[in-house]
């Protein structure tokens, strides 16, 4: 069984294969203020009448990819899942119920190159239908083992999501066998504000505290990192949502500097690659360029490719000029 576009949106949060999950892939954001009326109508007639919260159109395409992955794992009585926060105390608990790494696994490899995915959506959702799904199948066709991580968001400020990938990066180096994985070759992938979490935990790796103390052994430090169209600064030409988000109101000029990831590079940064599109209207591509300014002053090894066109949100950036960017940043990596 697959959706469709002639299904309704309320068959798919109905569905009990679908629905116990949907939210790790497709934030209730995007549908959780659409009418009844809206709900029963067929997909492909309710994006005409219908958009998200942002002004954008309802992303149905989005939502069939996410609800129709879950359904063919569980058909193939695969895992869609694995909770990474299982020993936190009571109070803390709670707010980490839903994040879970969703694996893209290589079951014929046994130790192949890891890239944990941080899709954007300004720190009040993850967006992994279009920055998700499609980069970790793409990834997988590469030779990677990938997790896709539904990290924590607004209400949750920082350290919250920090917590979230520095404990994903550990829990994959601590079941490497298992998972297929080369724990020497572990790179983190972000969007947008994804990309913002991982430019901070490349340099605040140690700095960030898992209050359960269960893999403080082992290195949270990710071997690569890749930021597509990076939030990076909160100091300028910064964007506000995802800062607000992310610290919280009434933020101070001390707080915007601690988390603006230029100012946290070192020599010693993990090998960067980081690419944006100059008409990038949502989050100005002087991010990108702050990164590399950066890591460029402090000798640190990185790439930074601008091109032309694209826009933001984009993902693999098919149909745009940066549909190479996978490509050259597996030139990059390898050389």
């Amino acid at each position: 069984m697959e959706f469709t576009m002639n299904s309704s949106l309320e068959e798919i949060l109905n569905n009990d294969r679908v629905n116990k999950k949907l939210n790790y892939l497709f934030s209730p954001l995007y549908y959780e203020n659409i009418k009844p009326f809206f709900r029963k109508m067929k997909l492909k007639n309710m994006i005409k009448l219908v958009k998200t919260p942002w002004g954008r159109p309802f992303p149905a395409e989005g939502l069939l990819r996410c609800a129709n992955f879950l359904i063919a794992r569980r058909e193939a009585g695969e895992m869609t899942s694995i909770s990474i926060w299982k020993d936190l105390p009571e109070e803390e608990a709670a707010s980490a119920e839903n994040v879970v790494l969703i694996p893209f696994l290589l079951k014929d490899k046994k130790s192949a190159p890891c890239v944990i995915l941080c899709p954007g959506g300004a720190y009040n959702r993850v967006a992994c239908h279009n920055e998700g799904i499609p980069v970790a199948q793409e990834l997988n066709r590469r030779g990677y083992q990938v997790f896709l991580l539904n990290y924590r968001v607004f209400p949750d400020l920082y350290p919250k999501g920090e917590q979230d990938l520095v404990r994903a990066i550990r829990f994959v180096r601590a079941n490497y066998e298992k998972l297929g994985v080369d724990p020497t070759n572990v790179m983190i992938m972000g969007f947008s504000a994804g990309g913002h979490l991982c430019a901070c935990v490349g340099a605040l790796y140690d700095h960030i505290e898992d209050i359960t103390h269960r893999y403080d052994s082992i290195s949270a430090r990710p071997d690569k990192i890749c930021l597509c169209y990076p939030v990076i600064s909160f100091m300028e030409d910064y964007h506000e949502d995802s800062m607000k988000n992310h610290l919280g109101e009434n933020v101070s000029a001390e707080q915007k500097k601690t988390l603006s990831a230029e100012m946290l590079t070192s020599k010693d940064y993990p090998k960067t690659f980081i690419w944006a599109c100059e008409d990038d209207a949502t989050v100005s591509v002087g991010n990108a360029r702050k990164m590399a300014d950066s890591l460029k002053n402090k000798t640190a090894d990185y790439r930074l490719e601008i091109y032309p066109t694209g826009g933001h949100g984009i993902g693999l950036g098919e149909g745009t000029s940066a549909h190479i960017w996978v490509n050259s940043m597996e030139t990059f990596f390898a050389g």
